[in-house]
C-alpha cells in the first residue's frame, strides 16, 4: 500500500502507524491530519473510496464522517452564543415557541447542547424519509415527550442533535446551520468540509462500508458494547428510537439524497486535513471564554442511549478513560460512527482527525485505526 501527502521529518513513524490499518485489514481508504501549534506536520491519504478496490483516494476525496459533524454543529451555535443572539440558559421555547409542548418549555439550549433534553428520537413510528425534511423533523420533534426528565441524564442524541440546534440557531438568526458554517467557518478558514454536499461535488465522495459483523462467533465487544447493539433495533427503547426509528434502509449514506441532505448532526463530508484544521484554529472562531465554557463538563456518567460512560461538554466529546477522544486529558472533538475521530489537545497543541470509509463495528469513540495513529502521534512529539 503507497500513502500520498507529506509527514514531516519528526512524523515519519506516524506513516507506518497509518499503513498498518491497510496491512491489518482493516482499512479500505482513509485519510488523516495533524497540526502542531497550527501547522500541518502530517496529511496523508490512502487506499480506495470503493469496496471493489478500482477507484484510488485522492487528495480531496470526501468522506462522511458522521458525528464528527456535531462539532461543527455546536461550533456554530457557539459563535452565535458568543454575539449574543442565543443564550445557554434561555430556554429553547424562547426561540421556538412550538417547542414548549408536552411540557418542555423548561428546557434550555445548555440541555440540548449536553444531550440532556431526552429528545434522542420519537416515540411514534415516523416516515422514513423525515429526516431530509427539515420542517417535518422540526415539528415532530416539537410535538414529542421526553424519554426521561429534561435535565436528570444524559443520552446520546445521534440523529436529533443538529436539528434540535440547528432550529434553535434558524430561529435566533435567520440563517440554516449549513449556511451558518459555510460562511463563518468553512469560508474563513478555507475548509473543504461540508454539512450536505452540493450535487456537484457527490462524485468526490467516498463509498461508505458497512461494519463486517462476524455471524456466529463469540462478540469480540465489551459488555456496554454489546446491550447497546441488543437495543439497537429495539424502537421502545432510546437507543433504538435513537438510531432506528426510522431505518434508513441499507446503503442510506451513499446515496446523493442523504450526501447532499442538510442533518447537522452525522452527514458532514470533508478532508481530514480540514476537520484537523478547523481545530488548529478553534480559537480564532471562538473567544476564550465560551471556548473554555464548552470544553467544561456538563454532562458524565452513565449514558442512556450508548450504555458506557460519556462525558460531554457543550456539543463536544471530552476525553475520558472509559470514552477516550485522543488520549489525554483535557482533550476535546468528536468521533463518527464507525471509527472517524477528530479532536484538539490544549495542552499538546495537536489537532487530530483519522477518516475512514471501512466502518467498524460498536465503536463509540475512535476506532482502532484512529487510536493506533494517535498513539503514535504522541510518541513523536
Amino acid at each position: 500500500m503507497q500513502t500520498s501527502g507529506h509527514v514531516d521529518a519528526q512524523f515519519a513513524p506516524v506513516r507506518h502507524a497509518f499503513l498498518a490499518g491497510f496491512d491489518e485489514g482493516r482499512d479500505v481508504g482513509a485519510a488523516v491530519a495533524v497540526f502542531v501549534d497550527g501547522h500541518p506536520v502530517v496529511d496523508l491519504w490512502a487506499g480506495h473510496v470503493d469496496r471493489r478496490r478500482q477507484r484510488t483516494w485522492v487528495q480531496d476525496t470526501l468522506c462522511c464522517m458522521f458525528s464528527v459533524t456535531k462539532a461543527m454543529t455546536a461550533v456554530c451555535v457557539l459563535q452565535a452564543v458568543a454575539d449574543g443572539t442565543i443564550r445557554l440558559d434561555d430556554s429553547v421555547a424562547s426561540y421556538w415557541p412550538e417547542f414548549a409542548a408536552n411540557d418542555k418549555d423548561a428546557i434550555t439550549v445548555r440541555q440540548l447542547m449536553c444531550h440532556q433534553a431526552g429528545l434522542v428520537g420519537f416515540h411514534e413510528p415516523v416516515d422514513r424519509d423525515i429526516y431530509y425534511r427539515w420542517d417535518h423533523v422540526c415539528k415532530a420533534l416539537a410535538a414529542e415527550t421526553p424519554w426521561w426528565p429534561p435535565g436528570s441524564a444524559h443520552g446520546y442524541h445521534a440523529r436529533t442533535f443538529g436539528f434540535l440546534l440547528g432550529e434553535v440557531l434558524r430561529r435566533a438568526t435567520g440563517l440554516r446551520v449549513r449556511d451558518w458554517y459555510a460562511e463563518r467557518v468553512a469560508e474563513p478558514l478555507g475548509l473543504d468540509f461540508h454539512i450536505g454536499v452540493l450535487p456537484s461535488d457527490v462524485s468526490r465522495c467516498a463509498d461508505m462500508l458497512p461494519a463486517k459483523v462476524r455471524l456466529g462467533e463469540p462478540s469480540r465487544l465489551p459488555p456496554e458494547a454489546q446491550q447497546m447493539l441488543r437495543d439497537f433495533n429495539d424502537t421502545s427503547t432510546p437507543t433504538g428510537a435513537s438510531f432506528q426509528n426510522p431505518a434508513l434502509g441499507p446503503g442510506y449514506m451513499n446515496t446523493a439524497e442523504f450526501r447532499t441532505a442538510e442533518i447537522p448532526a452525522l452527514n458532514g463530508h470533508g478532508t481530514a486535513r480540514s476537520v484537523a484544521a478547523m481545530y488548529a484554529k478553534l480559537e480564532n472562531l471562538l473567544p476564550a471564554e465560551i471556548l473554555n465554557e464548552a470544553t467544561r463538563t456538563h454532562a458524565h456518567g452513565p449514558d442512556r442511549v450508548l450504555k458506557s460512560i460519556t462525558r460531554f461538554g457543550l456539543g463536544l466529546m471530552l476525553h475520558d478513560d472509559e470514552a477516550p477522544i485522543g488520549q489525554r486529558t483535557g482533550s476535546f472533538g468528536h468521533a463518527g460512527a464507525g471509527g472517524s475521530m477528530a479532536f484538539y489537545d490544549p495542552n499538546a497543541r495537536v489537532a487530530f482527525c483519522f477518516a475512514m470509509n471501512q466502518m467498524q463495528e460498536g465503536v463509540v469513540t475512535g476506532g482502532t485505526s484512529a487510536m493506533h495513529v494517535t498513539d503514535v502521534v504522541y510518541d513523536c512529539l
